[in-house]
């Protein structure tokens, strides 16, 4: 890469695939001691969409410099073994332009490092940061730039994460363009390469890298978003013993009641049996809320987001949605002379443990203690006019009464 050498850096590993007469160099992120993410084009053939066979990929071990390759393998090539190369959906390496989901995971039979990165970036914090036009690293083994042909150490490069392609053309995932900064760029043999945001103690991993033109034109480096290919990543962690990673909480609702906020949410629709922990965090990334259940109530807060994470703290977020003030709906009355027999729609909400029916009078006049299908209730009262209102009883207390129901006369 066009930047600095990094000798040493634990970020990135060299792939080696040897071919009949030739051999393609990539780099590689070590994502988990086991697994390698890097791009699918560096593991295929031109015109194929399957990987080599494992004996052809050979890995080196991380601040190698560019080894001698021989038609038995390169020399100092680490000890572990592949024994598993996973693609992005439908890719096919049809020319040397980078194709929609140009990533994949490669699987080793064993450790081949400690990995730096704590996490995959999750799309609310993708999204954000390209908003904020967030400072990225680059890592790779790529040449220096178009007039080098010496052997590289990794070399790191400093890029800005500018725009998210969300939908396009034959692109399952989420696709990220960077701007290079003082020109440095990516380059051949670059491909594949990590690119990663530090934060604090963290270290969140975007995605490979899969295209550069090594000019440090604006909008070059083009990579794809790993967060947004579980469908691809979670059968590799499985294969290496590793949890899968759940994909984002659905169906996110939020509600405001009492000076307290409650979020809730449906299972995540890829992995959930993973999911082992859910985090409400506010727009600084700071968690507010954790729970092993499906729902969190805090303090009001606003511009909020939920995370599902493995046991490894992997996973993706949604975007909380505006709280509504919590209100039930008005109860449904039938009339019998003075027995009254009430219906009441279900209050959307995660935990209630009773409703109750008042009148105007502010009397209650029933209650349902035990929750099913339908909710109601019968009363009898004494002549008059009446209009009735419904409250629900939830850990936050009681929910505000809802809008008065029709009048009903009582003779």
């Amino acid at each position: 890469m066009q930047g600095t050498p990094a000798p040493g850096e634990q970020y990135t590993a060299q792939i080696i695939v040897l071919g009949t007469t030739s051999y393609e160099m990539c780099s590689a992120a070590i994502w988990k001691p086991r697994v390698l993410l890097t791009a699918a084009h560096c593991l295929t053939d031109t015109g194929s969409s399957t990987p080599a066979a494992a004996s052809r990929i050979f890995v080196m071990p991380p601040g190698t410099n560019s080894p001698l390759v021989y038609a038995s393998g390169p020399l100092g090539a680490a000890r572990v073994r592949v024994i598993g190369a996973y693609l992005g959906q439908q890719y096919l390496e049809a020319s040397k332009l980078v194709v929609g989901n140009d990533i994949a995971a490669v699987v080793l039979d064993s450790d081949l490092s400690p990995t730096p990165f704590t996490r995959l970036a999750d799309r609310t914090e993708l999204a954000a940061w390209v908003k904020s036009f967030q400072v990225t690293s680059i890592v790779g083994y790529g040449i220096t730039s178009l007039t080098d042909t010496s052997p590289s150490i990794p070399r790191t490069g400093t890029f800005i994460l500018s725009e998210l392609q969300v939908d396009r053309r034959d692109t399952n995932g989420w696709v990220t363009w960077s701007n290079p900064v003082n020109g440095v760029d990516t380059c051949p043999g670059d491909s594949g390469a990590p690119q990663f945001v530090t934060t604090g103690t963290s270290t969140l991993l975007i995605g490979d890298i899969a295209g550069g033109n090594c000019t440090g034109q604006q909008r070059t480096a083009e990579g794809f978003a790993a967060i947004t290919y579980l469908e691809v990543l979670n059968p590799a962690l499985l294969a290496a013993g590793y949890p899968a990673i759940p994909s984002a909480p659905q169906e996110v609702i939020a509600t405001s009641m009492n000076g307290s906020t409650t979020v809730w949410w449906k299972n995540p629709r890829l992995s959930p049996e993973s999911a082992a922990n859910f985090e409400v965090r506010d727009e600084h990334g700071t968690t507010i809320c954790s729970s092993t259940q499906p729902y969190c109530t805090f303090l009001d807060a606003i511009n909020l987001n939920v995370r599902s994470s493995n046991a490894q703290g992997e996973g993706d977020a949604s975007i909380v949605p505006t709280a509504l003030p919590v209100r039930p709906s008005p109860p449904r009355i039938r009339q019998t002379r003075s027995s009254l027999k009430f219906t009441l729609t279900p209050l959307e909400y995660p935990v209630i443990s009773g409703y109750r029916v008042i009148d105007q009078k502010k009397r209650t006049v029933c209650r349902i203690t035990v929750i099913s299908t339908p909710l109601t209730c019968r009363a009898n009262v004494e002549s008059g006019r009446y209009r009735f209102t419904v409250s629900a009883t939830t850990p936050q207390g009681r929910t505000p009464e809802s809008p008065a129901s029709v009048p009903v006369i009582v003779r």
